[in-house]
């Protein structure tokens, strides 16, 4: 379960796979999207993306807390928060630019206006100005401004957990239900509505990594048969709907949507539950132990390791493969969607040559100063050993 000094491997594994169904999803109309796992459940790599996120933040700062440096974890906290920014608004920037250039060549006015991209072309002062203040968010590019947010409720929830589990709990979950009430939530400007991505009810499953990362980091979760066997019966009720019954049974997933509660920007309980019992399922068979040894395993790992540099460059790839998918149909008689498919490949291979440049990079920087540190006496360093 850990390696190279206490990391938890297995939550790379999952994190790079998270990042790489996340690419395959934002580049809308490509052949691949059809296999990722939103088709086959309520639930999709957002609740995976949000709950490791969750978990992540647990592992690395709840630990200082029992030190008494709340400071320290909050001041952390808020310049994560900071930095999120800063790379939302460089990624945003560059798919701004990318449209406009597809405009230019396509003359295709979708890429001025699909996807919210109407408020920044139509408006140009309203929209940036809306775009630095996260009032504003285009389409495919709202899930840092979600963790943006949760990384300023992490202190907070870590502080009320160290008071009383119970209390941060109560207070989780009194949040999310103000949520759901339409009481809590962000408004978007300068378009009228709201955030698509509803912190206040997402904070809820943030949290639930925040507590899994507290308290299951140095023991695995107990079976318990009926649980799993529930999570199971659930997951392929799930499946049977999503697929409308496999074919058999047209109108059951529009008969599941209206009827039931799996909402994506309120966090439905459905979504919510169904994700909680995949996570549960996948947990107990020790998929991720058992998939991490492969060599996808360990390409995967890679990229959960350098997780936001690989977000950042896989959401500038997806904005450019639309634009690639527009100019197939407009430009030629290449089906889009197989250009979608092609693009989308390549681009994986781009994300895996990256996070492999990027470990390339960091060990080539480590090297120097572990040695100029083993030469000033404060560190001691073995041959072939790396210090812990």
């Amino acid at each position: 379960m850990h390696a190279n000094g206490g990391r938890n491997t297995v939550i790379d594994f999952w994190r790079g796979l998270v990042l790489v169904i996340i690419f395959v999803n934002h580049v809308p109309g490509n052949i691949l999207e059809n296999l990722t796992p939103r088709n086959f459940g309520f639930s999709d790599a957002a609740e995976a993306f949000v709950f490791i996120s969750g978990l992540s933040v647990a592992l690395v700062y709840y630990p200082r807390l029992p030190k008494g440096d709340v400071l320290g974890v909050v001041r952390r906290c808020f310049r994560r928060s900071f930095e999120l920014y800063r790379i939302h608004l460089i990624m945003t920037g560059a798919a701004v630019a990318l449209f406009s250039v597809g405009y230019v060549v396509s003359n295709d006015i979708g890429m001025l206006e699909a996807h919210g991209r109407g408020a920044v072309f139509d408006d140009t002062a309203r929209g940036i100005t809306g775009i630095l203040l996260l009032g504003h968010q285009l389409g495919y590019f709202n899930i840092l401004p979600l963790y943006i947010a949760l990384m300023l409720w992490a202190p907070v929830a870590m502080i009320l957990m160290r008071i009383h589990v119970a209390l941060a709990a109560a207070v989780s979950i009194g949040i999310y239900m103000l949520a759901r009430a339409d009481v809590l939530a962000i408004p978007s400007w300068p378009e009228p509505g709201r955030w698509f991505f509803n912190p206040f009810a997402w904070q809820l499953l943030f949290t639930i990594g925040i507590f899994t990362g507290a308290f299951l980091s140095q023991k695995a979760m107990p079976y318990r048969r009926a649980v799993f066997l529930g999570a199971v019966v659930f997951l392929a009720a799930a499946l049977v709907t999503m697929t409308n019954g496999f074919g058999l049974a047209p109108n059951l997933l529009w008969s599941a949507f209206v009827n039931f509660d799996i909402i994506k920007s309120d966090l439905g309980i459905g979504r919510l539950l169904h994700f909680l019992a995949l996570a549960y399922v996948v947990t107990q068979l020790r998929l991720g132990q058992a998939l991490q040894k492969t060599a996808f395993g360990a390409e995967m790992a890679r990229l959960g390791r350098n997780a936001l540099p690989v977000f950042a460059v896989g959401s500038v790839l997806s904005a450019g493969g639309e634009v690639m998918m527009t100019l197939a149909t407009v430009k030629s008689s290449a089906s889009p969607h197989v250009v979608g498919m092609v693009f989308t490949f390549f681009g994986i291979f781009a994300l895996l040559g990256l996070a492999r440049y990027l470990e390339w990079k960091k060990k080539g920087s480590t090297a120097p100063r572990l040695e100029r540190a083993g030469q000033s006496g404060l560190v001691s360093v073995s041959p072939g050993q790396l210090p812990r």
